[in-house]
C-alpha cells in the first residue's frame, strides 16, 4: 500500500469528523511510519541515529486508538460511526463494529481497526461497558460501534506526539490535520504484546514485523521520552501486562540469540547490528 492512499484515507476520516476527531490516536505500523518520517524531517536527536533505523514501512491498516473518554461518550462514538458510513466503509464480517474496510483503488483496500485502552483501565472508567473483546458506551442510545481493549495500552493519552499531517483528500483538496501518536511507553507495551501473541504463528512475517517495530520504537526514543518511560515503568511495575512484557523481554529480547532478536534481525528491512547492544540495554531498562 502506498503512503498516499493511506494518508488520504486517514485525512478523509479526520476531515469528516472535524472536532469529533479529538480523542483518537494513531497506533500500529502506520503510526510508527508517520512518526519516523516526522523525526527524520525534523532531524530530532534520538537514542539511535536515523541512518540505522529500518526503512519506513507503510501498511494497509489504520489502527485507531480511542481514548476511554471517547468510548464512554455515545455522541462521539455516533459521530465516528456516521463518518465511517459517510465514507462508505463496510463492517468486516466476524469483527462486527470493531473493524471496517473500504476499497481505495482497484487493487487496494484500507482496513480500520478500532482499539482502546486495556481492560482494567476501561473497567474503572465511568460510562463504559467492556469485556475482553469489546468496549462501548453504557448509554442505551449507543451506536453500533465498539473498540477492542488492547493489552499494554496503559496511559494511552499521556504525552502523545502531535504530528501535522498534510495530504490530499479523496476530493482532490489539500488538507492538514493534527494526528496524535501514542507515547513510546504505551507503544512499546502494545507492540511487545502483539509480538507475544504472534510469535508462534505459521506466518512468521507477523512476528518479524512486530519484533522489528519493537526495535523501531526504542531506536526513535528521545532522551525526554526515555526518562518519561522509566517513570511510567516505576509507577506501573505491578501491572500484570507490564510484568508479562518484562518476562517476554527476558525470554525473547535479552540477548543477540534470543527468539525476538533473531526474528528482528531476519526481517528484510533490518540494517545491521551496530546499535544492537544499545537497543538491548535500553529495552531492558524500559521494561524490566
Amino acid at each position: 500500500m502506498t503512503d498516499s492512499l493511506m494518508r488520504t484515507s486517514l485525512l478523509d476520516l479526520f476531515h469528516t469528523l472535524g472536532v469529533d476527531a479529538r480523542g483518537i490516536l494513531l497506533g500500529g505500523g502506520y503510526g510508527l511510519y508517520l512518526k519516523q518520517l516526522h523525526l527524520e524531517k525534523k532531524r530530532v536527536s534520538t537514542l539511535i541515529g536515523a541512518h540505522l533505523w529500518p526503512s519506513p514501512r507503510a501498511t494497509e491498516d489504520l489502527d485507531l486508538m480511542l481514548s476511554p473518554e471517547l468510548v464512554a461518550n455515545a455522541h462521539s462514538m455516533a459521530a465516528l460511526r456516521d463518518a465511517l458510513d459517510n465514507l462508505k466503509y463496510q463492517v468486516v464480517d466476524g469483527s462486527e463494529y470493531l473493524q471496517f474496510k473500504r476499497s481505495v483503488s482497484p487493487t487496494h483496500t484500507v482496513k480500520i481497526d478500532l482499539l482502546t485502552a486495556q481492560l482494567d483501565v476501561l473497567k474503572v472508567t465511568p460510562g463504559i461497558r467492556a469485556d475482553s473483546r469489546r468496549a462501548r458506551p453504557a448509554a442505551t442510545n449507543r451506536p453500533q460501534l465498539h473498540a477492542h481493549p488492547a493489552d499494554g495500552a496503559l496511559m494511552l493519552t499521556d504525552r502523545p506526539l502531535m504530528i501535522e499531517l498534510t495530504g490530499t483528500l479523496s476530493t482532490g483538496k489539500t488538507y492538514a490535520a493534527q494526528v496524535a501518536i501514542p507515547h513510546p511507553f504505551s507503544y512499546l507495551l502494545m507492540k511487545l504484546t502483539a509480538y507475544r501473541d504472534r510469535r508462534h504463528d505459521a506466518d512468521k512475517d507477523l512476528g518479524r514485523h512486530h519484533a522489528l517495530d519493537v526495535f523501531r520504537i526504542v531506536a526513535m526514543l528521545t532522551e525526554t521520552e526515555f526518562e518519561h518511560s522509566l517513570a511510567n515503568l516505576r509507577h506501573h511495575k505491578a501491572d500484570a501486562q507490564v510484568q508479562s512484557c518484562a518476562a517476554l523481554v527476558s525470554s525473547d529480547f535479552s540477548g543477540s540469540t534470543k527468539p525476538g532478536i533473531l526474528a528482528m534481525r531476519s526481517h528484510p528491512l533490518w540494517r545491521n547490528d551496530q546499535q544492537l547492544e544499545v537497543f538491548l540495554e535500553t529495552l531492558t531498562r524500559m521494561i524490566s
